[in-house]
């Protein structure tokens, strides 16, 4: 029996989130959490020891357990960013029982390990720093674990939504404070393979099937909070479109022999997206202040909305189980890779 690990992870990320709320801004239990529950999941009682896993070809007769495309608008610092991550990542082999790590594995986002000036969340708003647009790695990453069927270890949602990624299967990571983390339980060997355009970015985890089929449902938002218009004034100002915050949970469905054999429940909070506007500075306003409107008080905000859709993922197998249930809670940073 998979057993309903659920509060073995919320209490792992209520951990990391208590450690850096007051710095980063996490929302993970107030304003931009997941979070889960259901039918039982496959048993994981392991508790691994992190490795850093090696890069090696494939192992011979391995399969696809799951493989995830992400589309995002082309951008000469994006495309440059999210292709050294690739890099580092590609051709890692993970070996049962150990845990992958996206800070472990791609490292800190500086000029010195081949990362660019993007564009970054930073207390709910854009602002340029090395490494923007690597959490569409993350989010490409989390999503193959997600249908490869392996445990999640740690993952952090955006604190706004992002349009270009799926309602509450995405992920965003910031150096020393946030990761995605997650751990090959599934008996094999499991291999990492990645790659990426101008325009979008792939991963697939090849290994040894032992479901027919991962699926993800999602639910209606709820709690809808709509978003304010803040202005700020400084040169240091990014424009951003608003939009609402709200709830949204996602199961992840285990499915054998036509049956469904464990089931996870992923609950995400989202706090909205600011309007942002930049205006000219003045002698009256203060460089980076935010002004809300009339009767309505500051909150968390994004940048603008892409047009580009999240490919649809392929779910696959991975580990074995009976029927069986789980929860979890993952922190959203306000300061993170976009």
């Amino acid at each position: 029996m998979r057993r309903a690990h659920g509060r073995t992870a919320t209490t792992r990320i209520a951990l990391i989130s208590a450690g850096t709320a007051a710095a980063l801004g996490l929302g993970g239990f107030s304003a931009g959490t997941a979070a889960a529950a259901g039918t039982p999941a496959p048993d994981r009682t392991a508790e691994p020891v992190a490795t850093a896993p090696a890069a090696a070809p494939a192992a011979v007769g391995q399969q696809v357990l799951s493989t995830f495309t992400v589309a995002y608008p082309a951008a000469p610092y994006r495309t440059h960013n999210i292709a050294r991550a690739v890099e580092l990542i590609n051709g890692a082999v993970v070996e049962q029982g150990d845990i992958w790590s996206f800070n472990q594995a791609v490292g800190e986002r500086t000029v010195e390990n081949g990362f660019v000036d993007g564009i970054m969340i930073n207390d709910g708003r854009y602002v340029k720093s090395p490494g923007g647009g690597v959490s569409a790695v993350a989010t490409t990453m989390y999503n193959a674990m997600f249908f490869a069927g392996l445990k999640p270890v740690e993952h952090g949602a955006h604190s706004f939504y992002i349009e270009r990624y799926p309602e509450g299967r995405e992920a965003t990571v910031a150096w020393g404070t946030l990761d995605l983390r997650w751990q090959n339980d599934s008996g094999h060997p499991v291999t990492v393979r990645a790659s990426s355009t101008d325009k979008s970015v792939t991963v697939t985890l090849l290994g040894t099937k032992q479901y027919d089929e991962i699926r993800a449902t999602k639910g209606p938002r709820t709690h809808v909070t709509p978003p304010v218009k803040r202005t700020i004034a400084g040169p240091t100002c990014e424009p951003q479109t608003p939009l609402e915050g709200f709830d949204v949970s996602v199961d992840r469905v285990f499915v054998r022999g036509g049956h469904e054999v464990g089931r996870e429940t992923f609950r995400t909070h989202y706090t909205p997206r600011d309007e942002i506007v930049c205006a000219p500075e003045s002698p009256t306003a203060t460089p980076g202040t935010a002004t809300p409107s009339p009767g309505t008080t500051p909150a968390e905000s994004d940048p603008a909305p892409s047009a580009s859709a999240p490919a649809s993922p392929s779910a696959s197998p991975a580990p074995s189980p009976a029927s069986s249930s789980a929860s979890f809670s993952a922190s959203s940073a306000s300061s993170s890779a976009s």
